[in-house]
Formats: structure tokens, C-alpha cells, sequence
């Protein structure tokens, strides 16, 4: 289960290249903080491993609404969501579509593909840890970021990261 009021410690931010993938908040808040287990896209990958999730610079402000007035999930205000870079850790241990799902999937792991239309890949995502907001440029697919030189770079202006 994973721990959403955990402090995080300086060693959790990872170094290093990593994979990265970019999604729209909530979406990146919510698979974070451990909410969402599992994002859709009409591509799949072979990838597994960590990936840092991005936060891109746009809201999808429906789902948000929704969220709020029908959840008890302790989403921050629109105004307090980080945007524009990495905001998360997360392993990516499954992408499948969801007719396509392994036999050893768990029930748990496989009650997170309900949402995933039967064309679409589910990524399905485990161990989530929230980090401060590392700013950079996101991109389209799984893109590689170098956090070690993110960590040393001065902060990009806004308008650069997008």
C-alpha cells in the first residue's frame, strides 16, 4: 500500500538518465501521489522500470471538477498544481491492452484497467513517490530526462518549458 503522507527524504530523488512520460494534470498529480495506477494511451511499450512522471502545462479542468466535488481524494487547488516539469517516481510494471492482460495478473493490478478502452494500452504504474518539481520541457511518447543535470541547471523560464 503506498503511503501518501511519507516525507520525502533527499536520498528518494533519483539521478541519473531516466525515462520519462508526460501527462496533463490531475493526471500527474494523481499517479504521483499513488491515486491512479493506471494511465491509457493508444500506444504501448515494452519499457518497464522507473519513469518519472512530467506534469505538462495543461489541466484537464472537467476531470478536476469531477475529482473534487465527487472524491475524497485531497487534491491540491488549481492554483497549487505543479506544472511544467517532473513532479513524480513511479515503476512502470505492465502495458497491455485490456483484452491482452498476462494470467498472472493479480485482480488488484487488473481492476485499474476498467477505465482503459479495449484499443488502448493501460500503463500500469506501482511504488509512486511524489518529488519536488524539477522543471523541463516535456514531450510526446517516453522521452529521456538527465537528472543530474536537471538538479544542477538554473530553472528554465516558464515559457521555455513548453
Amino acid at each position: 500500500m503506498i503511503n501518501h503522507k511519507a516525507p520525502l527524504s533527499a536520498t528518494a530523488i533519483p539521478s541519473g538518465i531516466m525515462k520519462a512520460l508526460s501527462l496533463k494534470q490531475p493526471y500527474a498529480w494523481l499517479i504521483a501521489n499513488g491515486f491512479l495506477q493506471v494511465d491509457d494511451r493508444t500506444w504501448g511499450t515494452q519499457y518497464r522500470g522507473p519513469m518519472l512522471i512530467h506534469a505538462s502545462k495543461g489541466l484537464y479542468e472537467s476531470y478536476y471538477d469531477y475529482l473534487k466535488d465527487s472524491t475524497n481524494i485531497p487534491l491540491p487547488d488549481k492554483d497549487k498544481l505543479e506544472y511544467g516539469g517532473i513532479v513524480g517516481v513511479a515503476k512502470l510494471v505492465l502495458c497491455c491492452q485490456p483484452g491482452n492482460m498476462p494470467a498472472n495478473i493479480s485482480r488488484e493490478q487488473s481492476v485499474h484497467f476498467g477505465g482503459v478502452h479495449d484499443e488502448y494500452f493501460g500503463f500500469l504504474f506501482e511504488q509512486a513517490t511524489p518529488l519536488p518539481l524539477m522543471p523541463c520541457r516535456g514531450k510526446l511518447g517516453i522521452f529521456e530526462v538527465d537528472i543530474d543535470a536537471l538538479l544542477v541547471a538554473p530553472p528554465p523560464t516558464q515559457a521555455e518549458l513548453f
